[in-house]
């Protein structure tokens, strides 16, 4: 190193062909017809490397040097400066996001890639930080934050009685705190948000309104005949009960997922309620859903109206709008027409514990097969065989039962209590 002078640099002129003069070492000054700049040249396997070290005068032929000097260095410690320049550019850019929302706001589109979220659930997490957390911390540094101020906004949430909203901020917090973290920007010693901050207590379970008197269901199910409205609604109401899934896996049903001549409706992983990576995970199986004859009917009267692809329960009022299926809110709607009180007596949703009670206690069969049907996962550590069982043939006993089951009730046959138990073989 020491070809180059400050004199020698000074008086060069400017080239319309571009020139590079070796200093010696890597560092070369690149002249053009406009401007001198300095590189650095290495080699790196076969390739060749080239750092741009800023321009002359106001990096210095001695600024340069030592630039030079420092990036051989880290060649000799096996350390590539090209990527050692990268890890500075990222460790100066997580400094400028040293308040709360900044580095949230990073978190989430890090988690949004790596956990493959979809873009509602994305906009729903960014949407409970802006609402509960930025407006109190937002604009602090993160090592300034103390667990009072987090505490606080939890407790906002739950005081207003949002136990469950609480408790995703707070697991949404931890994850920024983590990341900062794992980013450099904390010490694990500054990371005090764990799944106890706040002390907020386990929240109950949500009940559904249900109706689980069969006359009262009976009534239900000759109210719903005598339904009025729209024939796709008129549909869906009527279909719920039969299959008695969760209202979100019934308005976003596809033709494409319905086998009618096998009776049989396939409901892929993105449309149940299991965690995001779950329904991005190929492993993750559809559940199937066997259709009774009654279920069959329903829909074949519906398929000339809407099929033979696409939505089943189209948002017809809506056509060319991106919501192409009936809304979350249709069944209920339609309840609340025929005069139910969907918080106290009867909603979509409860469907689902109707039916599971019912066929418990009406029709014998086995709570394994009845929470299959539901698409509950089960607590307890029953093993990789309990994964693997589907039982369809059960199943499509089961809900030709209830189907012929509330046929009766329509009718106004009242039933009696099941004295047994049907404890089929596994599928």
């Amino acid at each position: 190193m020491g070809f180059l002078t400050d004199l020698k640099i000074r008086t060069l002129s400017p080239s319309a062909k571009e020139q590079m003069l070796n200093d010696g070492d890597g560092l070369y000054l690149r002249v053009r017809a406009s401007s001198k700049s300095w590189l650095y040249r290495y080699k790196s396997g076969t390739k060749q490397i080239k750092i741009g070290l800023g321009a002359y005068p106001t990096i210095t032929l001695a600024m340069a040097r030592e630039l030079t000097r420092e990036a051989n260095a880290l060649r000799a410690q096996g350390i590539d400066p090209q990527d050692a320049r990268r890890e500075q550019q990222e460790q100066a850019k997580i400094a400028k996001m040293n308040t709360f929302e900044l580095m949230a706001r990073a978190w989430l589109e890090s988690a949004s890639k790596d956990r493959v979220w979809s873009a509602g659930y994305k906009s729903k997490v960014t949407r409970h930080l802006e609402i509960h957390v930025f407006p109190w911390v937002g604009d602090k540094a993160m090592e300034a934050i103390r667990p009072p101020e987090i505490v606080r906004c939890l407790h906002r949430i739950k005081d207003r009685g949002n136990l469950e909203t609480a408790q995703r901020v707070r697991e949404a917090v931890q994850h920024v705190y983590q990341y900062a973290v794992d980013t450099g920007v904390l010490e694990p010693a500054q990371n005090f948000v764990n799944n106890r901050t706040g002390g907020l207590p386990t929240p109950r379970g949500r009940h559904y309104a249900a109706i689980t008197d069969p006359q009262l269901l009976g009534q239900l199910l000759r109210d719903m005949r005598a339904y009025s409205g729209n024939f796709i609604s008129v549909a869906a109401l009527r279909l719920a009960p039969l299959v008695f899934q969760r209202p979100g896996q019934l308005r976003l049903a596809h033709w494409e997922d319905v086998d009618l001549k096998k009776g049989l409706w396939r409901c892929p992983p993105e449309n149940m309620k299991m965690r995001e990576w779950q329904k991005r995970d190929s492993r993750t199986p559809a559940h199937i859903v066997p259709l009774s004859r009654q279920a069959r009917r329903v829909l074949e009267d519906l398929l000339p109206i809407t099929g033979p692809s696409g939505p089943v329960f189209p948002n017809m009022a809506r056509r060319s709008d991106k919501s192409r299926y009936i809304s979350e809110n249709t069944i209920n709607s339609a309840l609340r027409t025929l005069g139910y009180d969907t918080k106290e007596q009867i909603t979509g949703h409860g469907f689902r514990a109707t039916a599971r009670t019912m066929i418990r206690e009406y029709l014998g069969w086995e709570p394994d097969v009845i929470e299959r049907h539901l698409a509950h996962v089960s607590k307890e550590e029953l093993g990789a065989s309990y994964d693997r069982a589907t039982f369809l043939a059960q199943r499509k006993v089961m809900v030709q039962q209830w189907a012929d089951f509330l046929d009766e009730l329509e009718a106004g046959k009242m039933p009696k209590l099941a004295d047994n138990v049907l404890w089929l073989k596994r599928a």
